[in-house]
């Protein structure tokens, strides 16, 4: 039996071992789920659980890893917090026996999060990213935003760092007031606004300026062995109010995915965003771990957690190889539920 550990990540990870317990009829995994809360979901489908000191980062947290490794007798670790560093510190894990089961190596790690660096990269890829430009001063705002408004009609920002959709806005411009909070929703912002924040507050990392693309957004759950595209589940999510999340199998999605799978050494499990434009979908993101709604592809009838996993500890099959890149089939799923009852500690 392989004991495999799942440090602190995101509560999605409850999905990720419910999927692999139903895939692992054999019982060939043990799987183990730590973090800061006791009430975290992802206890309830781990095998074992445990809590992890709060406040750790850095070395001090690859020094908890390390210890407990050697305490819990971890075989595999699949790392979520501190993922890059963890990687870079492979040899330490592989001097007491563990494997770390990221993504990619730590230089395509900090390529995929640097989403400035990612967006120069992936504009000459096959779907590439849509026209973005960083800036930091409000210099380089007005600069950045004279050119692509130029030949785009709506523009938007975010972040060059950081997940799940923080700091996301559409720029809207015209001063609608108070009523324009309700028309435009939470994810916009006026662009006078904008540049009074640039000038009174300048931010301390850098920013991307982006076409702002209006269509369906696809969001691709995918496995890889770092050179090919072994599974893929390509989820297309409802909008204007509908419920659910479409399964599709676009070919032009798929080629996107496999690009990407060889030019990054994609291992395991990740995910890829992409949306539609004027032009046809563009990338926006690679995600290097498990997405929010990873639960879908297990409705869609394609468990890629567990199949991530046995192919990184026991080698993908000939099966495998030969179905490559096997997608889910076309379906709407309308919803992932599950009740447990679970009961924590006061």
């Amino acid at each position: 039996m392989t004991r495999v550990w799942f440090n602190r990540t995101f509560s999605n990870v409850r999905a990720v071992l419910d999927l692999i317990r139903r895939g692992d009829a054999a019982g060939e995994f043990r799987l183990v789920c730590t973090h800061p809360e006791p009430s975290f979901p992802g206890f309830v489908p781990a095998h074992e659980q445990a809590l992890e000191p709060a406040g750790l980062s850095g070395a001090d947290y690859v020094d908890f890893c390390l210890d407990f490794c050697r305490e819990r007798h971890v075989d595999a670790l699949w790392p979520g917090k501190e993922a890059r560093l963890l990687t870079e510190q492979r040899p330490r894990f592989s001097a007491i026996g563990v494997r770390l089961l990221s993504v990619a190596a730590p230089e395509s790690l900090e390529r995929l999060h640097d989403k400035a660096r990612f967006a120069l990269e992936a504009s000459q890829f096959h779907l590439p990213t849509p026209e973005t430009i960083p800036f930091r001063t409000v210099a380089e705002f007005e600069s950045a935003y004279e050119r692509l408004r130029f030949t785009h009609d709506v523009l938007c920002i975010k972040p060059a760092k950081g997940v799940n959709g923080a700091g996301f806005r559409v720029i809207q411009e015209g001063h609608a007031g108070l009523e324009g909070l309700l028309r435009d929703g939470v994810y916009s912002i006026q662009l006078g606004c904008l540049r009074q924040l640039l000038a009174r507050h300048p931010p301390a990392e850098t920013w991307l300026l982006m076409e702002y693309l209006a269509g369906d957004e696809y969001s691709l759950d995918a496995v890889g062995d770092g050179r090919r595209l072994i599974a893929l589940t390509q989820r297309r999510k409802a909008s204007g109010g509908a419920y659910g999340q479409r399964i599709v199998a676009r070919s032009d999605l798929t080629q996107a995915v496999s690009e990407l799978t060889e030019r990054f050494g994609l291992t395991g499990l990740f995910n890829a965003q992409f949306r539609e434009g004027r032009h046809g979908p563009r990338l926006l993101e690679v995600n290097p771990r498990f997405a929010g709604g990873i639960g879908y592809t297990g409705a869609a009838g394609l468990n890629l957690p567990y199949l991530a996993l046995r192919g990184l500890i026991q080698g993908f099959t000939e099966q495998d190889y030969q179905e490559a890149p096997r997608l889910a089939a076309d379906m709407t799923v309308l919803e992932v539920a599950q009740y447990e009852r679970h009961e924590v500690a006061a």
